[in-house]
């Protein structure tokens, strides 16, 4: 090739070989967020149980995610999906050979920076509220130091009901859900019926707070259609649906 001439055209493989770099560099990114994300998690959670075995009379826990949660997501993941492909020609920007290099270069570099930030971002200021209820109220932590606490006194409102959503809307098997809810002064809820695997210990745990809430008199909202209780009363002794009829208030 002379001086000034047009650099050679690239073959067809070696256009291949560059666009299945581009794919995975952008699969290893992305894969290293899920990952850092993922292990970021399974230490919050043993954290947060750490937390809890300190807490005594503990019924239920939960976990709020945190708003911020969204933002590390597209960090680590909508960053390098966006900006890697072009640079190694796997969309409709053509890159000039002459800036290629370097823009690959840049891609890669803020993309992992990206990686990094959002997986930052998820541990330093996306960090899920532990939540948990007691026989005397309800409160969500972070680190383990309480943000905000209620006494189930200070309730405004318990929403219970036991709802069925038909196949129509699921384009499957219709699906049953349990809900109680407790709201509080600061619009904060406490929604217990998260994990009813265990419908009986659950049963169990709830009674005192139930009984607590009736007891104190705060207003209460209950629906529940027949399918949804025939759905969670078929394995349950009589006692306990009993228990399941009178806590959704039937």
């Amino acid at each position: 090739m002379t001086e000034g001439s047009p650099p050679a055209p690239r073959t067809s493989l070696a256009i291949l070989v560059e666009k299945l770099a581009g794919v995975l560099v952008t699969a290893g990114l992305m894969v290293t967020g899920l990952f850092g994300l993922g292990v970021l998690d399974i230490w919050i959670a043993r954290r947060d149980d750490m937390f809890l075995k300190t807490i005594p009379d503990v019924l239920v826990s939960w976990r709020d995610p945190s708003p911020l949660a969204f933002w590390a997501f597209i960090l680590t993941l909508a960053v390098p999906a966006l900006v890697v492909p072009g640079a190694f020609g796997l969309d409709a920007r053509n890159v000039p050979p002459a800036l290629a290099r370097r823009a690959r270069l840049v891609a890669i570099g803020a993309s992992a920076a990206a990686v990094v930030g959002g997986i930052a971002v998820a541990g330093l200021a996306a960090r899920p509220e532990l939540g948990v209820a007691t026989p005397f109220g309800a409160a969500w932590l972070i680190d383990g130091k309480a943000r905000e606490h209620w006494s189930w006194g200070a309730a405004t409102s318990v929403g219970v009901g036991c709802a069925t959503t038909p196949s129509e809307i699921t384009g499957a098997a219709p699906t049953h859900a349990l809900n109680y809810d407790v709201t509080f002064p600061s619009a904060a809820e406490a929604r217990l019926a998260r994990d009813t695997t265990d419908l009986r210990a659950w049963l169990g745990k709830m009674t005192p707070i139930d009984s607590s809430l009736r007891a104190r008199e705060v207003p209460r909202f209950a629906a529940a259609d027949a399918a949804c209780m025939a759905h969670f009363e078929k394995d349950l002794a009589e006692p306990d649906k009993a228990r399941l009829r009178t806590l959704i208030g039937l």
